[in-house]
């Protein structure tokens, strides 16, 4: 009997310690942050109404009469031949979580960062796929709302941070101007906003987003600007707002309207501006030998001041663009995308970029 409760102890300790090690909590003054495009996480099923067949198995697609008259419509030569041929696997896909979680896995000894905001995601349920790789880092909050983009591609919010509020997904809305139809402007990705809880009790409310691509008009970039400077303002005087994303302003569109450096700058202190000293972009296009920095981090301009936002401030220094694994780096030195045909290297077109906050004084100081 003394046997057996001396076995039991014993695996009921171990049971704790299993636990305590996959509860991951963040250190109590900091904060680490990262937003990513993952480009084209899709599951390998196909959801009824979303355009998602470039990314189906081609047994999947077969069996789908709208797969090849949905095809044809595409007016893109590689796209179109991508959604006609590309056979995306149950393989390929638990291939590119590997690699996904691999890169995650560089920030914070494998446990990846406290907040991790993704692009082009197809749903929950390819988010809960990635999360079960992320097997250490204790995400409680896994958020992902479907939008009405036509291709079913979606943003999300992991954290080993609570929820105080309900998450929502806000449409921008759009005004399409001269001929543009109105009706195709709206069919796009909204703001996805989530509000978390810091290790202090502060209120931050994180809008994780993915503006129209280059393909569409700039005007399209500007106005979701404008919005999120609305969202900030609407937010309550103690929340503090984070935005991470991909915001699809390429660097001759940036010379010329000035987006970023006169329309987000106006509300917000922008990653690239405070901090990622020698950092050329997180995605490069090859066609026109230009860096863009498409993927950028914004905080409230009060962060970068000693008092902070309520005593949160960003650290400038701990903004840089992760690169290291050799999945990231091509031989050209550029993001290295996954290539269904040819994975022997690769992961996504752009590279993450990472920020930490910390508390200067404690709550009520």
């Amino acid at each position: 009997m003394k046997l057996l409760r001396t076995h039991l102890l014993i695996v009921v300790c171990t049971l704790l310690l299993t636990a305590c090690a996959n509860h991951v909590e963040p250190e109590a003054g900091r904060v680490s942050l990262m937003t990513w495009n993952v480009e084209n996480l899709f599951d390998t099923e196909h959801d009824n109404g979303k355009d998602d067949f470039a990314y189906l198995p081609l047994s999947v697609k077969r069996a789908h009469p709208e797969y090849l008259a949905s095809c044809t419509k595409i007016q893109v030569p590689a796209w179109r031949k991508e959604c006609e041929e590309n056979d995306w696997t149950p393989t390929l896909l638990d291939e590119k979580l590997k690699r996904l979680s691999a890169v995650i896995k560089q920030i914070n000894q494998g446990r990846g960062p406290d907040i991790l905001m993704l692009n082009e995601v197809e749903n929950i349920k390819v988010v809960e796929q990635l999360n079960a790789r992320l097997n250490t880092s204790g995400y409680q909050t896994r958020v992902l709302i479907e939008g009405w983009d036509e291709r079913g591609i979606d943003t999300a919010v992991l954290s080993r941070l609570p929820q105080w509020d309900t998450a929502r997904l806000h449409p921008v809305p759009y005004q399409a101007l001269g001929n543009d139809d109105p009706a195709r402007v709206s069919k796009t990705r909204g703001i996805l906003e989530v509000r978390l809880l810091l290790p202090d009790g502060q209120k931050a409310a994180i809008f994780s987003l993915h503006l129209p691509s280059g393909g569409a008009p700039g005007y399209l970039r500007q106005q979701a600007v404008a919005y999120l400077a609305r969202l900030k303002r609407e937010l309550p005087d103690d929340v503090l707002p984070i935005v991470g994303g991909d915001f699809n302003i390429n660097a001759g569109e940036e010379q010329q309207h000035g987006y970023i450096a006169k329309d987000l700058a106006s509300t917000w202190a922008v990653s690239q501006f405070i901090g990622c000293a020698g950092c050329k972009g997180s995605y490069y296009y090859h066609s026109k030998r230009e860096w863009s920095f498409f993927d950028m981090l914004l905080f409230p301009p009060q962060m970068t001041g000693a008092s902070g936002f309520n005593g949160w401030q960003v650290d400038p220094q701990s903004i840089r663009l992760v690169h290291s694994s050799p999945y990231q780096v091509n031989r050209w030195g550029t993001p290295a995308r996954f290539d269904g045909a040819r994975h022997a290297q690769g992961v996504s077109d752009h590279w993450p970029l990472y920020a930490e906050i910390f508390r200067t004084a404690p709550p009520g100081n």
